[in-house]
């Protein structure tokens, strides 16, 4: 991930913090819970792909069986979240993290 020497990543109104798991929207902390966040930051991470359904459930839930339905709730609440803009759903493939990286903030 390419991070600012604050290892803050800025996407426009978007600011994700992953060392202090924390993400912050028009400044303000979100909420969200952790295997959302995970989620999140598997997407971050491979932004310049489509990341499928079976990588996140990998890379969110380590070595657990899980319903697919659990990943599509964490891609909903991170829509709500951040803007139904910032994670597309590619189908029959999987979701990319669309947001455009920005400069970091003073």
């Amino acid at each position: 991930m390419d991070e600012t020497p604050t290892g803050e990543l800025c996407f426009g109104r978007v600011t994700v913090r992953p060392e202090r798991r924390h993400v912050l929207r028009d400044g303000q902390r979100v909420a969200l819970g952790a295997r959302a966040l995970d989620v999140l930051l598997a997407l971050i991470e491979h932004r310049d792909r489509v990341v499928t359904k079976d990588e996140l459930l990998q890379l969110a839930w380590p070595g657990l069986v899980v319903e697919e339905n659990n990943l599509q709730v964490q891609i909903s609440a991170l829509r709500k979240a951040l803007g139904v803009d910032a994670i597309a759903t590619v189908p029959a493939r999987g979701y990319q993290f669309t947001l455009g990286q920005t400069d970091a903030r003073p």
